[in-house]
């Protein structure tokens, strides 16, 4: 930017005096590069400020890190100390499982157990007194019965008597009777169940 003095010299004109001689006008210039002399400033004082803000977030970063690994580690040792316990823990349980399968399997056996006096007491619960038995025989959960009886209408009575107990009996099978000299012999099979 340039500055033109029309004036003078101030001073010469402020006392009244007529200079002596006439002088020049002066042009005073200004320097444009001391403008431009601000903008390197700036660009370092950015590039510090930059840099500064850089180097904390480092340092910050570096510091979660290293709480990190920390955390990390006691985490680690944490797990160590609590191994043993997972172990025993995982011990318990196996046994625990073992344990149901057993009681279980007790159980299963109590009700197994319960179902051949059941099936017993039925049995002769159904049983005519012209009806007797020459053989029982059991394959899992089915029974055939072999027998004798004096009448086919004390067998066909057994037989009715056994299809109307469905709580125990299910699947009632009469292939027939036949006459053996003074006796009927005959043949019943059916399914045994466990109303639980």
């Amino acid at each position: 930017m340039i500055r033109i003095n029309l004036l003078g010299d101030a001073l010469a004109q402020g006392a009244g005096k007529k200079p002596d001689r006439a002088e020049p006008m002066q042009v005073y210039a200004q320097d444009e590069g001391a403008g431009r002399s601000t903008l390197p400033i700036a660009g370092i004082l950015f590039v510090l400020l930059f840099s500064a803000i850089g180097g904390v977030y480092y340092i910050w970063l570096n510091n979660e890190i290293s709480r990190a690994n920390q955390k990390r580690d006691q985490l680690a040792k944490q797990v160590e100390e609590l191994k043993k316990y997972i172990d025993l823990e995982k011990k318990f349980r196996d046994q625990k499982e073992i344990l149901q399968k057993k009681e279980e399997v007790m159980l299963n056996l109590k009700k197994n157990q319960e179902l051949p006096v059941h099936f017993m007491e039925e049995l002769a619960n159904s049983l005519p007194d012209d009806v007797w038995f020459r053989e029982v025989t059991q394959n899992g959960m089915n029974v055939t019965i072999k027998g004798e009886a004096r009448t086919f209408e004390a067998v066909v009575l057994f037989y009715n008597r056994i299809q109307s107990r469905t709580r125990w009996f299910k699947n009632v099978n009469y292939p027939g009777a036949g006459k053996q000299g003074s006796t009927i012999s005959f043949s019943i099979s059916f399914d045994l169940q466990n109303p639980a």
